[in-house]
């Protein structure tokens, strides 16, 4: 949810339009512009009885952007649909039909390789999620509220578990950077080794504020049923937080039937793991209004926030071989794409970015005191990393960095660096507001 605090429409207005046969062409007097405890379209204010008055303030008082000095306080909560943009994936799982020549099978390339998990964005499906916000009026005569707002668009996760399988042989495919060849770690071959592979990736996007709201411009009044509108300059500290990862594990069971030099009954352990996350801290500026008639309106927001966005990448992985008949288990850092040699480790820096925010919306008066809206909401972020950009370019890794480690070999499995991508969350919001 995009949102920034507004003040709560005073219940006089609902009561005029349930009251006056023409709504919208109600004068101020038929409506009655009242200070506290006065009646309102002939009903007493009873919510009114201690309070401060803006009767004194001047022309600008009784403007739509203004309390009336008694509903100070509001209070927001929403329901999101929201999409955020992912990294897209290279392809990481692989098959091909039992029979294929194990030189060639579940290689990038061939004409019998069909790519099974990766080539797409694998975190970017329609997620639902909330939104709260809280204001209160500082000065209701002119037109000063301090707000505050958090909002989170859930976790969206993909995962993917192929094998063990007897008619298909599974592959992870690579670029082998010692040969300079495409291949392929085999995980499930039909008859030679039952392996399983499983891909969990998943992505996470919040954000909170904390700011003051100034009324700027105001047109129509607030008490009245007549057309309105106002402008308010927002705000103060922004914060966002999106975070990613993704990992690629194999189960390998070595079966009776092996042509590889490994042990039948022993069992391999692959794991590959990347994560990334984004902590913005910044000041956050912009305009929004509102332009009322009766009880419907339309509002608009647009901000800027600017800041440092404080990145972290962490690439990590394992192989584990136990022998059977007490042959014993062996751990080594690096899994496929992953090397203790080269990529493994922790990384940060900061990058100042601006992060533009939008909305459009409708809403409408329900009762006195409670309102209902709808809009649509874009933030763009750029320079995010995420953590499908992290994996070594083209998928490049040499076999001699691998577990069991072998001299000569080179920078691959290598870390790209800090890749940014550009970040596009959007979707509608649906909530209700309470003024007290």
């Amino acid at each position: 949810m995009l949102f920034t605090a507004s003040a709560g429409r005073r219940g006089a207005a609902l009561l005029c339009l349930l009251l006056a046969s023409s709504p919208l062409s109600a004068s101020a007097q038929d409506c009655g512009i009242v200070d506290c405890g006065e009646p309102v379209c002939g009903f007493p204010d009873d919510s009114c009885t201690s309070c401060d008055s803006c009767g004194s303030c001047g022309s600008n008082c009784g403007g739509a952007c203004k309390s009336n000095g008694c509903d100070r306080f509001w209070v927001r909560g929403e329901y999101l649909y929201w999409q955020v943009t992912g990294a897209d994936s290279p392809a990481l799982v692989t098959s091909s039909p039992d029979g294929t020549s194990l030189a060639t099978a579940g290689q990038l390339g061939q004409n019998t390789t069909t790519t099974l998990v990766g080539n797409d964005a694998l975190t970017d499906k329609w997620r639902s999620g909330f939104a709260v916000s809280t204001g209160y009026w500082l000065d209701p005569c002119n037109g000063l509220a301090v707000v505050g707002d958090y909002f989170q668009v859930g976790s969206n996760n993909f995962n993917s578990s192929l094998g063990p399988d007897d008619g298909t042989i599974y592959a992870r495919p690579f670029f082998n950077s010692e040969t300079g060849l495409q291949d392929a770690q085999l995980v499930n071959v039909p008859d030679e080794q039952a392996g399983n592979v499983h891909v969990q990736s998943s992505s996470q996007f919040q954000g909170a504020g904390l700011g003051l709201e100034k009324c700027l411009l105001s047109c129509g009044n607030a008490n009245s049923c007549g057309p309105s509108g106002w402008v308010t300059l927002v705000g103060g500290y922004r914060y966002y937080q999106h975070n990613s990862a993704l990992q690629v594990n194999e189960d390998i069971l070595i079966l009776d039937n092996t042509t590889s030099p490994l042990v039948p009954g022993t069992t391999v352990y692959v794991e590959d793991k990347f994560g990334a996350r984004n902590q913005f801290h910044g000041g956050e500026i912009g305009l929004q209004g509102r332009r009322q008639e009766g009880w419907i309106w339309i509002d608009g927001l647009a901000t800027m926030a600017i800041g440092a966005n404080n990145r972290a990448v962490s690439i990590n992985g394992g192989t584990d071989i136990t022998v059977p008949a007490g042959g014993g288990t062996t751990s080594n850092p690096g899994g496929l794409l992953t090397s203790g040699e080269t990529n493994i480790g922790n990384y940060t820096d900061t990058k100042a970015v601006v992060i533009p925010r939008f909305r459009l919306g409708l809403g409408a008066q329900i009762t006195e005191r409670l309102s209902a809206r709808f809009g649509y909401n874009v933030i763009v972020w750029t320079d995010v990393v995420q953590a499908a950009s992290e994996l070594p370019p083209g998928l490049s890794s040499d076999p001699r960095n691998l577990p069991p480690v072998q001299g000569g070999g080179g920078a691959q499995p290598a870390f790209p660096g800090m890749f940014g991508t550009t970040v596009v969350a959007h979707g509608a919001d649906l909530g209700l507001e309470l003024t007290f």
